[in-house]
């Protein structure tokens, strides 16, 4: 049962509005991380084009997506994106700290509404995660100062 309300958020069932993706994040203003979202996703197709690319100079492909269970609602970075078939998998990245549903390392397969967010590496240099950018603000200075130093 815990797995098929994550599943509604992650994998489909119900496309995840802005408002629960901003709801995950305590502290941010609502139409800052709306703004951020639908940036992301109208740029989404400059991701899948860097994802089919595959250059060497790029690396750390990673999609952002929404889980939620009946422990609350959380984003989760999923990596080793892979596209097969037209669909979408990836990885959890991290262990999850409130969806405790899924865990680190689980593969997902994920629907292309469901994500939030994208971000990878050029050279070294973080490309999109247009959800980070709004939280950069939220940071002590020290550590906004070395995340602005990821990014293009």
């Amino acid at each position: 049962m815990r797995a098929l309300i994550a599943a509604l958020v992650v994998f489909g069932g119900a496309t995840p509005d802005t408002a629960l993706a901003q709801s995950s994040i305590p502290g941010v203003q609502t139409d800052e991380m709306a703004q951020a979202i639908a940036t992301a996703r109208r740029r989404l197709p400059v991701f899948w084009e860097r994802v089919r690319a595959n250059e060497p100079t790029e690396t750390g492909y990673a999609v952002k997506v929404i889980a939620s269970d009946q422990n609350g609602v959380e984003h989760l970075w999923l990596t080793r994106i892979t596209l097969r078939n037209g669909r979408i998998y990836g990885m959890i990245d991290t262990a999850p700290r409130i969806v405790r549903s899924l865990r680190a390392g689980q593969i997902l397969d994920v629907r292309q509404d469901s994500i939030v967010d994208w971000l990878y590496f050029e050279k070294g240099r973080m490309v999109g995660n247009e959800t980070g950018r709004v939280m950069l603000r939220y940071l002590a200075p020290a550590e906004r100062e070395q995340m602005l130093k990821l990014y293009k």
